[in-house]
């Protein structure tokens, strides 16, 4: 059996004992925002174990996308360590309990798999006498080991659910273990596998540390599926199945074809190192994690830059990355349909990551071996030099800690730390989550009232509804009154919460003396929608009836930009290609910013392109159409499906119709509101174009009044410039032309001034200032009011005077230093360089500098410590 087999064997057996098989979740977790992935199959459960989900399932299983990376280090060099992986699972929500599950578990692994009795083994927790007596049915007492709280015994936190857990081992046999006499379940080395671990949670610790039995028993195990081929097959390692083997196949392939220095064969770790790092970004970046220097995408980076080094230290200095995620997609498409769909868009934002890193790692590495050298005898390297790498950079901290340690040094972390602090840089370690607040009181309300039913696809409004809550201040209350703030909860309600880059609804709520105004609408909790409100008139009880009221003017702009969304989404895929995919978005009844995967600018025809087919769709008032459907049959008909989104099995597609009805222009998953033809949009018009990241940019943009508002001030403007220039519109690009060609001929004349001025036109002749250092002519001095550009003419003019020398003229603008270095030939020969002169200049004004042998330049914010560096040249040029 292979992966797939495995996979659906798994999720196949769990269906027969009554399990809903539940989509993995998105490595972006959906159950907890305060963590930074999904790194287990009971993430995406947390509300159902805690009793608070609407769903009404009690048992689940799942195959679940994982990342983590607290082995990082470990990854290719040890049998089993990976950042991604699989992890098969089974859950019961105060359902089965420990009898099931273990004989499940071991029903599946022997019966279905086919996993040899005789080479399984089971741990539990030392007190679990429970377990113990089912697992004495199943295999031998000597097969059944007691382990400590350290390994078995599950806790989410000092205090609250906990459980003792039972695991599975396999024993891979002895060649694999650590040869000690106390070898055995529970080993560290890699003889005993552990295959699958039970957790039983049946406990609610308390402060003093009791142990108090929970009413609502839950289960939750994790096996990993990666383990489970390797060792259905006999394997030693996870890389050596097939969701690996055709990976390290795809990197040899590259490294051979491309000639690298390096025989790849023989170097095992660092092959597995690049096919698992390839298999974490291809899935991260599916999910809508891009490259940055914070939070996930600094993740993502990190462990792209690591993968890409390891391709660097095997001599090929060129991407090769952005290929391999094409075979990662390919083994896994079927499982994750969607790494097919975005396969051109992942390999296009990888290669530009590889390309921008490249750049920063010969420029980072070079003043590494620099610093390196520096600080070589006192074996540690400053964690304000690591920070500048950093900081200048891009240059990864843990990357300049590997490379130093390649070479026997350590860097000072606390340095690090705090020279990052000063510079108020975030960093991953500073993750807290998404901010979202405390959702426990809404997740009550929720179970407490039932779904809340949206009705404003339909209706602008509804009659006689009951108020179900009223919150205020983070808490239940039984009334508000005049003038009085807070949230309150409907039966139904007309408002559409703010939800998929939708902003939400606002209105008023009335009933007999009571007026209320509906300031932003929100959905806190799956099934349950709040509306902020503002009593100005008498005073709201829970229970009362009360009528509800969308503001449709606000509405109808929002649904026209919502709806231009999708129309701007389908123009960039006709336009650009069909590596577009959206990447965000926010509608608001003002404008809308689209984001959407692109590596470079929008030149100034393509935008016009898209804009005038926006138009033309507008011109010719397709149908928007709303229609249910089974997501599969929606994606098989070509829905489009937005980046790292969770998706329910029925869901709402939103067509725009071609005009003949029979093919759709654009097909989109959307629970947003819409106008039912494309006319009533009225006109589109672009407004701003940008980078936001790597590989990702914006389009803000406005429609209908908004839009005729747009061009209306673009028209007072050039009325305003036409004025003040003294002609009609159609003249202004000529007269600017003009008035650009003087300026510019002016500008000229000033630097050439200044430059005469500078080389003793003046009353003061520069050349006074000429030494002799070492035996060798020097001229270094500091001029004023000269710019960077006229500084660099100077110096040529004086290096052509002196004949052979060193040059070192500086000027100081806006409290900042800058300063040029050139060398004439005949002493660049005799080992003098321009670029370490600058280095050296740069470090003594705090500032960088660099260049070739016969000219550099640099700057730096110290202008005062300048005069220095004049009297001490002849420690600034050796």
């Amino acid at each position: 059996m292979d992966s797939k087999d495995i996979r659906r064997k798994f999720l196949d057996f769990f269906k027969k004992q009554d399990h809903k098989v539940v989509p993995s979740d998105s490595l972006i977790p959906s159950g907890d925002p305060t963590l930074l992935f999904t790194s287990a199959g009971m993430v995406q459960f947390k509300n159902h174990f805690l009793g608070q989900s609407k769903d009404t399932f009690k048992r689940a299983a799942s195959c679940q996308k994982c990342f983590r990376t607290s082995d990082i280090d470990q990854v290719g060099y040890t049998r089993r360590h990976l950042t991604f992986f699989e992890m098969l699972g089974n859950f019961s929500f105060g359902d089965y309990f420990k009898k099931d599950a273990i004989g499940w578990g071991w029903e599946f692994l022997t019966k279905t798999i086919g996993l040899p009795k005789d080479k399984l083994y089971a741990t539990i927790y030392k007190d679990d006498e429970e377990a113990f007596k089912i697992w004495e049915k199943i295999v031998p007492k000597s097969k059944i080991t007691r382990l400590g709280e350290d390994s078995n015994f599950w806790n989410m936190g000092p205090t609250g659910p906990c459980g003792p857990c039972s695991e599975i081992l396999m024993d891979m046999g002895e060649k694999l273990g650590c040869g000690k006499a106390s070898c055995g379940p529970g080993c560290d080395c890699d003889r005993y596998l552990e295959v699958w671990n039970l957790v039983f949670t049946q406990f609610d610790r308390q402060e003093n540390g009791e142990l108090k039995p929970l009413p609502r028993k839950n289960i939750d195990t994790g096996m990993g599926l990666e383990r489970l081929v390797s060792a259905s097959l006999g394997k030693e390692t996870v890389f050596e199945t097939d969701l690996f083997k055709p990976i390290i196949k795809e990197v040899l392939n590259i490294f051979e074809t491309s000639g690298v220095s390096r025989d790849a064969k023989k170097s095992v770790s660092e092959l597995r190192m690049i096919a698992d790092h390839s298999r974490a970004i291809t899935f991260l970046i599916s999910d809508g994690i891009l490259p940055s220097n914070e939070g996930r995408g600094y993740v993502l980076r990190r462990i792209l830059r690591r993968a890409l080094r390891q391709g660097k230290m095997f001599g090929l200095s060129e991407p090769f990355l952005y290929k391999v995620t094409a075979q990662v997609s390919e083994i896994m498409k079927d499982a994750y349909p969607e790494l097919d769909e975005r396969r051109e868009n992942i390999a296009s934002i990888v290669k530009m990551e590889e390309e921008n890193f490249l750049v920063t790692l010969e420029s980072g590495s070079k003043l590494l071996e620099e610093i390196i050298e520096k600080f070589g005898n006192k074996k540690t390297i400053p964690g304000q030099e690591v920070f500048k790498l950093y900081d200048t950079y891009g240059f990864p901290h843990e990357l300049t800690k590997e490379i130093a340690g390649e070479k026997g040094l350590k860097i000072d972390e606390e340095g690090f730390i705090a020279a990052q602090k000063r510079a108020q840089e975030k960093s991953r370690a500073a993750w807290s989550g998404s901010g979202e607040k405390d959702m426990t009181l809404y997740s009550k309300i929720q179970k407490d009232v039932g779904e809340i039913k949206f009705t404003g696809y339909e209706n602008a409004g509804v009659s006689g509804v009951d108020v179900l809550a009223i919150i205020s201040d983070g808490k239940s209350k039984p009334s508000l009154k005049s003038n009085e703030t807070g949230e309150i909860v409907l039966k139904q309600t007309p408002f559409y919460a703010e939800s998929g880059g939708q902003v939400g609804d606002t209105g008023k709520l009335k009933s007999g003396s009571i007026a209320i105004d509906v300031i932003d609408t929100r959905k806190p909790v799956e099934g349950l929608v709040v509306h902020k409100v503002k009593v100005t008139k008498g005073e709201l009880k829970v229970g009362q009836k009360i009528d509800a009221v969308v503001d449709m003017e606000r509405r109808k702009k929002i649904m026209s930009h919502h709806t231009a969304t999708h129309l701007l989404h389908k123009a960039l895929r006709t336009i650009l290609g069909t590596h577009v995919t959206q990447a965000g978005s926010l509608v608001t009844p003002d404008y809308f910013r689209f984001d959407f995967t692109h590596l470079r600018a929008l030149e100034q025809k393509e935008l016009q392109a898209v804009e005038e087919m926006v138009n033309k769709a507008i011109r010719d008032n397709l149908s928007v159409c709303i229609a249910h459907k089974n997501i599969e049959d929606a994606r098989k008909q070509g829905a489009m499906a937005l980046f790292g989104e969770k998706y329910s099995e029925t869901v709402r597609v939103v067509s725009i119709n071609e005009p003949s009805d029979e093919k759709h222009l654009s097909m989109e998953l959307c629970g947003g509101t819409h106008v039912s033809k494309t006319g009533d949009i009225g006109f589109f018009k672009i407004i701003a174009e940008s980078s936001i990241a790597s590989g990702t940019r914006r389009i803000e943009a406005v429609v209908g009044e908004a839009a005729e508002k747009y061009v209306r001030k673009l028209e007072r403007v050039l009325d305003d410039c036409s004025f003040k220039l003294k002609g009609s519109v159609s003249d202004l690009p000529e007269r600017i032309d003009k008035i650009v060609t003087k300026q510019k001929e002016m500008e000229k004349e000033i630097r050439q001034l200044k430059s005469a001025v500078a080389t003793g036109g003046g009353k003061s002749d520069i050349l006074n200032d000429l030494k002799e250092v070492n035996g060798v002519k020097v001229l270094a001095t500091k001029l004023s009011s000269i710019d960077i550009k006229s500084l660099r003419n100077v110096v040529d003019e004086m290096r052509t005077k002196l004949g052979s020398g060193i040059v070192i003229l500086a000027t100081d603008e806006d409290e900042k230093l800058s300063f040029v270095v050139s060398i004439t030939g005949d002493l660049v020969k005799s080992g003098y360089n321009a670029g370490k002169i600058a280095k050296n200049i740069a470090a003594q004004v705090g500032g960088s500098g660099g260049g070739k042998p016969d000219f550099a330049q640099g700057g730096g914010k110290e202008v005062s410590k300048f005069s220095n560096i004049i009297k001490n040249l002849s420690e600034i040029i050796k």
